[in-house]
């Protein structure tokens, strides 16, 4: 199976970074990886980037914020690759084509954002279209999706499943400024409903991770559909 996940960077990069914590999710995507699967990873930018952008937000326009939480994902990626070793190759893609060209390696890919106003996750559906994957994770701090934003409502209702079109229509009013950390952003969930993209919102624990690998998960089902 051919699998991208857009793994959170405050999931894998806490406030604090612990080299343990990244030691973990190296460990699962080598596991993964040993039985079979090519993986794709996407890493957020986290408090790092949200950190740089409200300062830089003081001085400048949110296109150069994007430039600078950018560069955050791209740290946040560089240790990954780190932790993973012989598992990947020392190079943060810049690109599509620069990522396949790694996978074709048999390597782990590891990357962060590309492009202004893009977030990781829309960078991660956009990746899993091109190189045509079979599941699309998207690990985060939130364990799956749901009706409205449960970080500030006690009342809100997790969604199991989903059709594409659903999580478009849930997802349509999320910010896109700089730094922004809905659970799935809008453009993302396009790209998702566009490219008919079999999709896991999970709560991006490294034990979770493996639960989705072995069909057995706690958190969303998005499926193609009206």
């Amino acid at each position: 199976m051919k699998v991208v996940f857009a793994l959170g960077g405050s999931v894998v990069m806490p406030r604090e970074g612990d080299v343990e914590n990244i030691r973990k999710y190296a460990e699962v995507f080598k596991s993964i990886k040993d039985i079979g699967h090519d993986i794709c990873i996407v890493v957020g930018g986290g408090y790092i980037a949200r950190k740089y952008i409200s300062i830089a937000r003081e001085f400048t326009n949110e296109a150069f914020c994007d430039e600078i939480g950018i560069l955050a994902t791209r740290m946040n990626s560089m240790l990954l690759i780190a932790a993973l070793g012989n598992y990947s190759v020392k190079k943060v893609p810049e690109n599509f084509k620069e990522a396949e060209m790694i996978l074709n390696l048999n390597k782990i890919v590891v990357m962060g954002g590309t492009h202004p106003a893009h977030t990781t996750d829309a960078v991660a559906a956009s990746l899993a279209e091109y190189i045509d994957a079979d599941l699309l994770v998207i690990a985060t701090n939130v364990d799956g999706v749901y009706d409205r934003d449960p970080r500030k409502y006690k009342d809100a209702k997790k969604i199991k499943h989903l059709t594409t079109k659903e999580l478009v229509e849930i997802t349509k009013s999320s910010s896109i400024a700089a730094g922004s950390s809905s659970i799935v952003d809008p453009l993302a969930s396009k790209i998702i409903d566009r490219a008919k993209l079999r999709t896991v919102v999970i709560r991006g624990t490294p034990e979770e991770i493996m639960n989705v690998i072995e069909n057995r998960h706690n958190g969303t089902l998005i499926v193609p559909g009206e």
